[in-house]
């Protein structure tokens, strides 16, 4: 199942994908809030597309399409826990509200779900205003969740109820 926005792909991965992917994951500034550390060689993210191309046909988990090229990743993972990464030269050009306008209909249309959930590093600025401006409420915080090399990361829970999205 693949997804369109005025400016985005949302499609399943591909062999391809991967020097696309690699060039995200291997990025320090785009993996400083992502749950591992950058990729130390492109057969890393090969493996991680290899991954992604393993899962289910109609699993809810995509490879984000942009001008032709694979510039990040984005879905649901666990059941209802939305996830995302996007390449550092879109930041800024409202690629992750598109995404976003994308994936929440899903989740509730397609995927049944009553609430979508995330969980984000409490650092990341950009992840917690584009999910607040969508309408997700902070439920919690924890520390200490999760260890990424050397380094414990905390973690702020937000929860998006179907009852309280609006469609687009």
């Amino acid at each position: 199942m693949d997804i369109r926005t005025k400016r985005l792909v949302l499609r399943r991965a591909k062999p391809s994908d991967a020097p696309d992917l690699w060039d995200v994951f291997c990025r320090p500034e785009a993996m400083q809030y992502w749950s591992e550390l950058p990729h130390a060689t492109p057969e890393r993210t090969q493996e991680m597309v290899d991954g992604l191309i393993a899962l289910e046909a109609d699993a809810p988990y995509f490879v984000i399409e942009y001008q032709g090229r694979a510039i990040g990743t984005a879905g649901y993972w666990q059941s209802n826990e939305i996830g995302f990464i996007l390449h550092p030269r879109v930041w800024g050009q409202g690629i992750g509200s598109e995404m976003l306008d994308a994936l929440l209909p899903l989740g509730f249309g397609h995927c049944g779900f009553d609430t979508i959930v995330a969980d984000v590093d409490p650092r990341n600025a950009a992840s917690i205003g584009l999910l607040t401006s969508k309408g997700f409420v902070e439920m919690g915080r924890a520390t200490r969740t999760l260890q990424i090399g050397d380094t414990w990361v905390d973690s702020v829970y937000f929860n998006l109820a179907r009852a309280n999205w609006e469609t687009p």
